[in-house]
């Protein structure tokens, strides 16, 4: 039996002797081997003071669907498929191990273009089937097989779905009812000539731009399409509807870690229904002066024939219809100005109360056609009609909605929307990913959704229903907490309920979880209705918490009077009833959120000098966050987990909370990897009675509609100088990254120095920031919490 290792090699001595067991020696990294060995000499390399680990395998993963590479082999034995030639065909093309910028340049030579990687070192691929012979025969490619159309399908657009594909379901597909889905092409294929085939096939075509194509279409036949990339389930987006600043650990006086933080020039994008009254001069108190811009988005013009309002219909940037933007935004900036005109203090202000807001109004009130008129068309909604004020404004491409609040100077950019595709990576996330790729110093966050469900009745929540784009690599996905809002407290809380008798639309949905007690008296507890993780491809989702049950922010002064708002309005008669109401979910844990991160880069750039990535932001955050408790047995599993992620936001903790420099950090682009390269830090630290955290975080390469797997894989490990055991900083034990955002803790550190390595263990491409080389490198962003000196040795 032979097996591949990775080895780690330091010295040219190191080189020699591994070598010299008789190991054939498959690739040389810059800091690593990769090498085939039998039992024996793998005995021997084990015995040498290097570290080597074998390259187990992992299933492969696309679409949401999981196989394995030999069942994909079979499945072409079985019925093969022969792509024309002269034409770009699509392959899985399998290493021999980490891909070395050498053998990329060789692919491109032979014509092949790099669409994702995947899993066990599988590139997807778009080369002339007349090439794929020459592919082969490279020492280092392992085995080349067809990317087939079941590989293509979402299992969740048929009636009972499978994840797992075998030999027969890749072979002979599965067929499903045509239905509403969500068709992604490869790059340089025609959309057109797909939405022509549904068109000849009696589908209909919802919409059409850029990559991604809406169709009431039979799934099975457009993966048959040869430039179809991918085929999901469409879901249309939907909202995801003072004391919280505590829990976050941003104190009265605007403190946080002893420094006072107020977001001073910060500029907070949002992208919500409206804001209040619409007119920079008659806002809201909270908010008035620090309206940084303001923009309406008409609606959509894909809802033109579905609606009686003329194409591209707008009603401006105000809040009439629902209060949600009006509420978040409140939360990430507003200053309390209207309690504090009432002499009413402490007053709800927001987490960031000197930040400014670029607004951008994405709700819009329609006037749906009937039934009737409409059932000629794809059907966009299960109930007919939808409610008429709601996220029409909302662009298919969120690239120039993002665009636009970047030139407005816009580095934080929150939303508190999303579709509920329980894990799945779709076209939307995947927007957000190659945004934040091309934009390293945007931040942007997205509300987890409000989906979860005790389905089984056991009094735990259910795993898998996070929406997307939360399911975005390079996104801070944000989940809901509890607030400190109990029973019997002033103002009484806007639900005054319990998990047990919580309801929507009047139906009980947790029945069984009487343990959880009252909705918001449990800062350690969490929103039964927050949507849980994992994505799909197993990466831990949401990133962190924040209170999302009875939060108290601004009232949108443009609803009717007697409307009733969110979670309500605060008791009759209250100073501040005409100001301030309650809401809750996740909508509203993400604007708090956001607040603490527009703090955080106002620490960074003003106490610490330095302009920091959206990667910085984020793992400062990640890094400071408190672990949560849980409120019963089995509601929130340990370490980084789907339920809470890596734990409630903790603004103290992520600037350091015993002084300015506690915090450490790497943020700088000459210390990017490239594949088989470490990076090495030393560690002094100082407290050998507090945890020693780590937190890698970098900002990934966009991947493929419904696969959401890394592309650039860099891998985060710990060790005491001195020796001891290496740790591993991700879900996965090493080479096989799984998350961009790894974490390692040591509870109980000592005194000795620690070694912090950081693995280029597949980079394909080149980050934008990554200049000090033509080959793909990945730069990164490291927080480091209780240490006093840490440099790269």
């Amino acid at each position: 039996m032979t097996a591949t290792l990775l080895v780690h090699v330091r010295t040219d001595d190191e080189d020699t002797a591994v070598r010299g067991t008789g190991v054939e020696v498959l690739a040389r990294y810059p800091d690593a081997m990769l090498i085939r060995a039998t039992d024996e000499q793998a005995i021997r390399v084990g015995a040498l003071d290097v570290q080597a680990t074998e390259l187990a395998e992992r299933p492969l993963l696309t679409a949401g669907n999981s196989f394995s590479f030999a069942d994909a082999v079979e499945a072409q034995q079985e019925a093969a498929l022969e792509p024309p030639a002269g034409r770009t065909a699509y392959y899985l093309l399998r290493l021999a191990g980490p891909p070395a910028p050498r053998w990329l340049r060789e692919l491109g030579s032979h014509g092949a273009r790099i669409h994702d990687s995947l899993a066990n070192f599988t590139l997807l691929i778009g080369v002339l089937p007349e090439n794929v012979d020459a592919l082969t025969a490279l020492p280092w490619v392992a085995e080349v097989t067809p990317y087939r159309p079941a590989m293509k399908v979402s299992p969740k657009v048929h009636t009972t779905p499978t994840r797992s594909l075998g030999t027969e379901q890749l072979a002979h597909p599965a067929g499903a009812e045509s239905q509403l889905v969500e068709v992604s092409v490869f790059p340089g294929e025609s959309i057109e000539d797909v939405a022509a085939a549904v068109r000849e096939s009696g589908g209909a075509v919802l919409s059409a731009a850029g990559r991604t194509l809406v169709a009431n279409a039979d799934p099975a036949g457009l993966a048959e399409q040869p430039g179809v990339q991918a085929v999901l389930p469409y879901a249309l987006p939907e909202f995801h509807n003072d004391r919280a600043r505590l829990v976050l650990e941003v104190q009265e006086d605007n403190s946080a870690g002893g420094i006072e933080l107020t977001g001073a020039d910060q500029i907070v994008a949002i992208a919500d229904s409206g804001l209040d009254t619409g007119d920079p001069d008659t806002m809201h108190p909270d908010v008035r002066g620090r309206v940084a811009g303001m923009v309406s988005w008409p609606t959509r013009l894909t809802l033109a024939p579905y609606v009686n309002d003329p194409p591209g219909s707008d009603d401006g940037p105000s809040d009439p219809d629902i209060g949600h933007g009006t509420h978040v935004t409140g939360s990430v900036l507003g200053n309390g100005a209207a309690a504090r005109d009432a002499n009413i203090t402490p007053a709800p202000s927001g987490v960031a109360p000197e930040a400014k807001v670029f607004f951008q109004a994405i709700g819009q009130r329609v006037h749906w056609k009937t039934e009737a008129e409409v059932a000629g068309l794809p059907r966009i909604s299960d109930t007919w009609p939808p409610a008429e004020a709601g996220l029409h404004g909302l662009p298919e491409d969120l690239g120039p909605l993002f665009e636009q609040a970047y030139r407005a100077g816009a580095r934080i950019h929150t939303n508190s929307w999303g579709a509920p595709t329980a894990g799945l990576y779709t076209t939307k996330a995947r927007a957000v990913d190659e945004f934040a790729w091309n934009n390293p110093d945007m931040l942007i966050l997205f509300s987890a959704g409000n989906e979860g469900a005790d389905d089984d009745g056991n009094g735990v929540v259910d795993s898998d229903s996070i929406g997307s784009p939360a399911t975005a690599k390079n996104c801070l996905s944000i989940g809901a907490g509890e607030n400190d809002r109990p029973a019997g407290s002033a103002p009484p809380p806007g639900r005054d309920t319990t998990w047990d008798r919580f309801t929507r639309g009047g139906v009980l949905r947790f029945p069984k979880m009487g343990a959880a007690g009252h909705i918001s008296d449990n800062v350690d507890g969490l929103a039964a209705f927050s949507s849980r993780g994992p994505t799909d491809d197993g990466r831990i989702k949401p990133d962190l918490i924040a209170p999302g049950t009875n939060v108290l922010s601004m009232l949108s002064r443009a609803l009717p009077p007697n409307a009733v708002p969110l979670w309500g309005k605060l008791p009759l008669n209250h100073p501040l009833r005409s100001a301030y109401c309650w809401s809750g979910g996740t909508s509203m844990a993400t604007p708090l959120a956001a607040g603490a991160a527009a703090l955080v880069r106002e620490y960074l750039v003003r106490e610490r000098q330095h302009q920091p990535t959206s990667a910085l932001v984020k793992a400062c955050l990640v890094n400071g966050a408190a672990a949560m408790k849980g409120q019963f047995t089995g509601e929130i599993p340990t370490g980084p987990n789907g339920a809470s992620g890596f734990g409630r936001v903790d603004v103290a903790g992520a600037i350091g909370r015993d002084g300015r420099h506690r915090m450490l950090f790497v943020d700088e682009w000459m210390d990017a990897v490239q594949t088989g390269e470490l990076v090495t830090y030393r560690l002094e630290q100082f407290d050998p009675g507090r945890p020693l955290k780590i937190t890698l975080v970098w900002t990934d390469a966009p991947s493929q509609p419904g696969n959401g797997d890394l592309v650039n894989k860099l891998y985060l490990q710990v060790r005491a100088e001195d020796g001891g055991p290496v740790r591993d900083g991700d879900v996965r034990p090493f080479p096989h990254a799984t998350n961009n955002v790894q974490q390692v803790v040591i509870d109980e550190p000592g005194t000795d120095p620690y070694l912090i390595r950081v693995w280029g263990v597949s980079v394909t491409r080149r980050s934008l920031r990554s200049v000090i080389s033509v080959e793909p490198h990945q730069d990164f962003a490291l927080a480091v919490s209780n240490g006093r000196e840490l440099r790269r040795v």
